[in-house]
This record gives C-alpha cells, sequence and structure tokens, in this order.
C-alpha cells in the first residue's frame, strides 16, 4: 500500500475567492465605504459584480437604508431625463396662443398691494415670436402670460429650459424693464425665479433674480437677443446657466418648489417684450424617502 502523498495547494487569490457570493458580500462589510467605488478599477470581476455587491450592503444595513437608496437610484434617473417630458412653444398660432395662455396684470415687486391699475397692451404672436407691447406709462402694475404646463403633477420638477428674450424700452429711453420668464408654483403661488431684461444707464441688462438676490448674467450696449439655457439641479437648488453659449461663472440659486406653470412678463414701464420659441423639459418626481434627491420647501 502506496503512502498517501499530498496534493499540491492550489492558490486562492482575491479574484477567485470573490466568485464566490457569500465571500464577496462578507469581504465587503469589512470595506471603508470610501473604497467601493474604486473596486471595478481592480478587475473586471469586481466591475461585474458592483452592482450586487451595492445591493447585499443595503440589505445588511439599517432598516430604511435600502429603500432610501432604491428612492434616490430612481429619482437620480428621472433627472437625467427617463420619462421626462418635453415642451414645445414655437408662437405660430394667434388663436392657440388667446385659447392657452392667460394675460392678466399684477403688482410688481415694490408695490405696497392692492388691486392692479388699468393697462393697454398688445399681445401679438407673429412669425415665431410673441411681443407683448405695454403702451401704458409706468405704473405699479406689471403683465404676466401664464401657461399650465401639460401633466404637470404635484411634485413636477423642471430639469431644464432654453428661452430667448429682448426687450425694447419705450420709457423715454431713461430706463424699464420687461421680457421676463419664471417657473411658477401656483400653490404658493410665487416663482422659483425671474430671468429679465434692464435697461438702465444706457445698457441692456440680463438678470436672473431669486427673492432679493439679483445676478447680471450679461450687459450688452444696445438691444440684443439672449438665449438663455439653464439647468436646475434640484438636490442643490441651483441652475447651471449659459448665456449665447458661454456658461456663467457660478452656478444660481432658486427656490425649489414644485412647479405647475410658466410665465412671460413685462415690468411696469412700456415697452416691447420680445420672445422667441422656447423649450421646457420636465419630470414628476415621487413622494421623498430621505435622503430623496428632491425635497421641494415644505417636506418633512
Amino acid at each position: 500500500m502506496e503512502p498517501l502523498t499530498s496534493l499540491p495547494r492550489r492558490a486562492t487569490t482575491l479574484t477567485r475567492l470573490w466568485r464566490s457570493t457569500d465571500a464577496a458580500d462578507s469581504i465587503a462589510q469589512f470595506l471603508p465605504t470610501e473604497a467601493l467605488p474604486v473596486l471595478p478599477n481592480i478587475a473586471k470581476t469586481f466591475e461585474r459584480d458592483h452592482w450586487r455587491l451595492l445591493g447585499a450592503l443595503m440589505r445588511r444595513a439599517k432598516r430604511g437604508t435600502a429603500a432610501a437608496c432604491k428612492s434616490a437610484v430612481l429619482s437620480t434617473l428621472q433627472m437625467t431625463g427617463r420619462d421626462s417630458y418635453h415642451f414645445r412653444e414655437d408662437w405660430v398660432d394667434q388663436a392657440r396662443f388667446s385659447e392657452n395662455w392667460t394675460v392678466f396684470g399684477y403688482r410688481g415687486y415694490n408695490s405696497d398691494g392692492g388691486e392692479p391699475e388699468s393697462v393697454e397692451y398688445t399681445a401679438i404672436v407673429s412669425q415665431g415670436t410673441l411681443v407683448l407691447d405695454r403702451t401704458t406709462p409706468k405704473n405699479s402694475t406689471s403683465l404676466a402670460s401664464h401657461f399650465d404646463i401639460p401633466g404637470a403633477g404635484d411634485r413636477c420638477c423642471v430639469h431644464r429650459f432654453r428661452v430667448a428674450l429682448s426687450y425694447t424700452d419705450d420709457y423715454e429711453g431713461i430706463n424699464g424693464n420687461g421680457s421676463g420668464f419664471a417657473l411658477i408654483a401656483r400653490r404658493t403661488p410665487t416663482s422659483l425665479f425671474l430671468v429679465y431684461i434692464e435697461y438702465k444707464n444706457g445698457s441692456f441688462k440680463l438678470r436672473w433674480r431669486n427673492g432679493v438676490n439679483i445676478h447680471t448674467l450679461k450687459t450688452s450696449p444696445t438691444q440684443h437677443t439672449s438665449i438663455v439655457d439653464a439647468t436646475l439641479d434640484w438636490r442643490t437648488a441651483t441652475a447651471r446657466v449659459t448665456v449665447d453659449g458661454a456658461e456663467f461663472e457660478q452656478p444660481l440659486p432658486f427656490r425649489p418648489l414644485p412647479v405647475t406653470a410658466m410665465s412671460f412678463q413685462c415690468g411696469e414701464y412700456p415697452g416691447q417684450s420680445i420672445f422667441d420659441p422656447f423649450d421646457v423639459w420636465y419630470s414628476n418626481t415621487p413622494p421623498p424617502q430621505p435622503p430623496s434627491s428632491v425635497r421641494f420647501e415644505g417636506d418633512p
């Protein structure tokens, strides 16, 4: 009878050990969180198993973690365009404008309340533009044209908008403002921000207003059509804004309120507010589950 001989030991590498689901999940438990994102850089095996590993860690975490992570992933997919709507207004039909858009007067930011004063104006759609022409001399009343966003629910987020604005001042060349664009939360009601043009000291200034905070996006010595393209980040309540293809130097704040309508506005001065075709991309986000990607003012 021949003596037993020792079989050669097979070296066990980390990738071979990783092929066992139980071993991989257990190993991941001992890794610091900051090490998990770099695992796919080590081997393709880790890259293939990355999402399975994250799922295992979420299941083993404290109660509620898996649901919160799932909500955050779904919300992120929505924020990157999944299930999003696209609305475009090309201003080709006066009758459609009269049917869908509501024009009304309201007291401006600096008014002391009370009923709006009478304002004479025309709202003309022609050759792909909307022209709000206010002829009444300056008073405390501004004009707005509202449109309810199609399909907007109770938790509607606008991810991006692109508008083209220009303004002609008729206030004896002194000052004035108009050509405003805003997203509106009707339940408040209030605007998330206001982009508008102000004529002052001989130049046209494109501005972004959030409450009392005003940022000048661009200054032009003559009348100019400004193309504003903004991407809204609802996690930080800031927007990345480009004007005529150049990105503004810093993110701009907006109020994180559910959007129900959009509005074009002209101020309390006489002048023409001119709007070219515009686009809006938006979606309805699910109810919040901490830590949710989208949280509105007033969410628990």
